[in-house]
């Protein structure tokens, strides 16, 4: 396997994200264990940019999120230094700055991104089970656990996640997990369709690399299209509104590979 450190924009990464490329798959590690890992304002700016970074990178073909130590992340890190929008005056937190437009919406950014596995190497509470819910693939070891306390908290579910978790684990289920502020485990999350395997703990890091070097693997362009057929056509009902989708997406490939391969 070779490894390559490329750091993103260095004025943008956080000093607890740390990004490297092994093969052709970028690792984003955010590590901040004595904080169980919570996003700070500083933290998702820092992941927001490894992300960019490795979607400019021509070697690099799927991306691996993941964290250090054994907690995933904490939720949001109620404890780091206040932000202020410049505009607004109004103090930033993780969760909002997520949930932004351009660059700052987190769907929208792995809507986007080059195919995305998330390696939850641990419990995963609060924005730290949502933010995951966008991704293309979720790995967990088998001590992870996907929590969702809000409504506990006085608080409600965000990062999009009111409209990703009903279709990963269905609509019933989805509302039973945020009104009852359920803790999924591993093997439940399993179960229900909100991640692809679990492994042991020690195992973890390597599986996700495997799957997405996989992915990398593949030829970008149709991995491209048929992510945003799968993105399009998740909530389609009209039958000819599916196929335009699709139709629209094989016009684009074939068009690409006419180019590729002129006759």
């Amino acid at each position: 396997m070779t490894e390559k450190r490329a750091p993103a924009d260095p004025a943008a990464l956080d000093a607890n994200v740390e990004y490297r490329v092994a093969d052709a798959v970028a690792v984003i590690t955010h590590d901040a264990p004595a904080r169980r890992n919570a996003w700070s304002v500083a933290s998702v700016r820092g992941i927001i940019a490894a992300l960019q970074r490795a979607n400019a990178d021509p070697d690099v073909g799927a991306i691996v999120l993941t964290a250090a130590g054994d907690t995933y992340c904490a939720g949001a890190d109620l404890k780091a230094a206040a932000e202020y929008d410049p505009d607004s005056g109004r103090r930033l937190t993780p969760a909002t700055f997520t949930m932004g437009r351009g660059e700052h919406n987190w769907l929208s950014l792995l809507a986007e991104s080059k195919p995305v596995v998330v390696a939850v190497n641990g419990p995963a509470i609060g924005l730290g089970a949502t933010h995951t819910l966008a991704a293309d693939i979720r790995v967990a070891a088998a001590s992870a656990s996907f929590a969702f306390p809000f409504l506990q908290l006085g608080a409600m579910p965000e990062c999009g996640s009111t409209a990703l978790l009903p279709r990963l684990v269905g609509a019933g289920r989805a509302r039973d997990i945020f009104l009852r502020s359920a803790t999924v485990t591993a093997d439940e999350a399993l179960a229900i369709g909100l991640v692809s395997a679990v492994c042991p703990d020690d195992e973890l890091q390597q599986a996700a690399l495997a799957m997405a070097g996989q992915l990398a693997a593949l030829p970008a362009l149709q991995v491209k299209l048929t992510r945003q057929m799968l993105d399009n056509n998740a909530t389609a009902t009209d039958p000819d509104a599916i196929m335009r989708h699709e139709n629209a997406a094989f016009v684009e490939m074939l068009r690409s590979l006419k180019r590729e391969k002129p006759l």
